[in-house]
């Protein structure tokens, strides 16, 4: 590979992980998670070991993630496996889509008033990019059963 590919992938790597690093932490933050499970089930003395577990549970997957890990599962666990990881997913995107106003604090924040309609731009182009480079199967997807 060449510097200016090299550069370019850390790049797209680093503004990536930003982006989703700071919606987890919108998620997290502007919900009050956590504050309310442990309202809910009333373990206000344990919201220490909550906070714990979902870092502890956030690096372990990310390991797993980018490693070559397979699990041989039958399919019959796999579909509640899938099931749940799908509510979860669901429930977590429809929270962030409550919180939207993510972009308005970023701007706040730095002051990115008037650059506000190309930040939007480039995460539609991002996304829409991503997804076609996904999609279009130029990213090969390894067998995982």
């Amino acid at each position: 590979m060449n510097m200016m590919k090299l550069f370019f992938m850390g790049f797209l790597g680093l503004a990536g992980g930003i982006t989703v690093g700071s919606a987890i932490a919108a998620f997290l933050t502007l919900l009050s998670l956590i504050p309310r499970i442990t309202q809910i089930t009333e373990t206000n003395e344990h919201i220490k070991i909550f906070e714990y577990v979902m870092i502890l549970g956030a690096t372990i997957f990310s390991f797993i993630y980018f490693s070559d890990l397979r699990l041989n599962m039958s399919k019959y666990i796999c579909i509640p496996v899938g099931l749940i990881m799908g509510t979860f997913l669901g429930l977590f995107t429809s929270a962030l889509a409550e919180v939207l106003n993510v972009i308005p604090v970023f701007v706040k924040k730095f002051k990115a008033k008037h650059d506000l309609q190309f930040i939007i731009i480039a995460l539609i182009f991002g996304k829409l990019a991503g997804a076609l480079y996904y999609w279009l199967g130029i990213v090969k997807v390894k067998n995982l059963f």
